[in-house]
């Protein structure tokens, strides 16, 4: 097997950038943008980033970094941190969580959904000090101004790096409930994925799968995943 040069001498390092880390293979180093390097608070991250680019080997693509994506976008935060807060918030009036089957669904469905979503939904409304508001339907769940301004102060609280944890873990989910949930802790990654996937759960079951389903589903894992590794790395600085 032929070794192209380029191949033969790619090896990520981990390198000082004074009180940051950055990840460096050879003349080449990850950045956030052209001539700006991308600088990591941790060294724990940093690893965790440098593996990534080593598995991807040299011919990687931005798409196969997962975490110096999310890198890079809490980097990037600071500029965009408005339109990040405000798309986050809308999830209040829409939470898949807050969406409950209508009362003439099959039973065995509404019982799932109760038993998977309620729990989150008391620890929500007694961790924010809210009462968030369920319907059954297609009718809105329209929050009342204090839930939402409650909410809102939590997510402007959150670090760059919670921010985009959060993003990506409550486009996932569908819900911002789940992500803020499994973000501090309350549950983990499979609890947070089969409340996710409560009602596809039910109908694969009824009605069977295919090849795209499941590909989007174990994506939306991938990313509940990711977006806890990520924090937790980026903690561990």
């Amino acid at each position: 097997m032929n070794v192209t040069p380029e191949a033969a001498n790619f090896v990520p390092v981990v390198v000082p950038a004074g009180i940051a880390f950055e990840v460096h293979a050879g003349k080449r180093r990850l950045s956030v943008k052209p001539g700006i390097p991308l600088q990591l608070p941790g060294q724990a991250l940093a690893g965790a980033i440098c593996e990534e680019w080593q598995a991807a080997g040299p011919q990687a693509r931005m798409a196969d970094l997962r975490l110096a994506r999310l890198a890079i976008a809490a980097v990037e935060a600071a500029a965009a941190r408005a339109n990040i807060e405000a798309a986050l918030l809308a999830y209040v009036h829409t939470d898949l969580v807050c969406y409950w089957s209508a009362e003439d669904a099959p039973l065995a469905l509404r019982v799932r959904q109760a038993t998977a979503w309620q729990p989150m939904l008391n620890w929500a409304n007694q961790a924010f000090g809210v009462r968030l508001r369920v319907t059954h339907g297609i009718v809105p769940a329209q929050q009342d101004e204090t839930t939402v301004a409650r909410i809102g102060h939590v997510i402007a609280a959150t670090s760059p790096a919670e921010l985009i944890a959060l993003r990506l873990a409550g486009a996932a989910a569908g819900s911002l409930i789940i992500g803020l949930g499994l973000l501090r802790g309350a549950w983990g990654v499979d609890e947070a994925y089969a409340a996710s996937t409560v009602d596809e759960a039910y109908q694969m079951e009824r009605w069977g799968t295919d090849a795209e389903a499941e590909v989007s589903l174990a994506a939306r894992r991938t990313d509940l995943g990711d977006a806890v590794r990520f924090l937790k790395l980026c903690n561990a600085a």
